[in-house]
């Protein structure tokens, strides 16, 4: 069963709310700690579609490596697919090892309620764009197989590539607390 940003976003946040245990449910009414309870849910809720996004992201770089064998006597297309190749393994790096939302209490930027929902729309659209993009690797290996020249598909995935990592990049920012209100 496939599921988009926005499902999985939805699922993810009512699965972490049905499996608070009692105590933490009764804790959600004190009001201090309500809000703190509230920020780690998100916390957890981002850590877990990265980690989604991250597998995706191996399964594409599998995909990757799958169709270089079709890559092997054309130059051109062998520096294309290692170059890409290696664009997906940095950005799973990424991903894997971006911060999930905490600040401590001396830190000089604070991450308000209102980033944390932004970097998780943020996620959602990730999953998304990783989505297609597993779409389009698998497709890369049909194309691989067929013996057709794979460089324009290549192209295009690499395009892809670059506006996930520019989003993921946004997403930082707003993290870091570079981004402003009105993006």
């Amino acid at each position: 069963m496939e599921m988009n940003g926005k499902d999985l976003e939805n699922n993810t946040e009512k699965h972490i709310s049905e499996n608070r245990t009692l105590p933490s449910r009764i804790a959600a009414y004190i009001p201090f700690y309500k809000g703190y309870k509230q920020k780690q849910l998100r916390r957890e809720e981002d850590r877990a579609i990265r980690d989604i996004v991250a597998k995706e992201l191996n399964a594409v770089k599998n995909d990757l490596a799958n169709s270089a064998a079709a890559t092997v006597g054309d130059l051109d297309a062998m520096r294309m697919s290692e170059r890409l190749r290696a664009k997906v393994d940095r950005y799973t790096s990424q991903v894997k090892k971006t911060a999930v939302g905490y600040t401590g209490f001396h830190e000089a930027v604070k991450i308000r309620e209102t980033e944390l929902d932004r970097v998780v729309t943020f996620d959602a659209q990730l999953i998304d764009g990783v989505e297609a993009l597993k779409k389009e690797t698998a497709d890369l290996t049909r194309f691989a197989d067929s013996g057709e020249d794979i460089k324009t598909p290549m192209r295009m995935i690499e395009r892809d590539v670059d506006a996930l990592i520019e989003a993921f990049n946004q997403r930082d920012a707003v993290m870091k607390g570079i981004a402003s209100e009105q993006e």
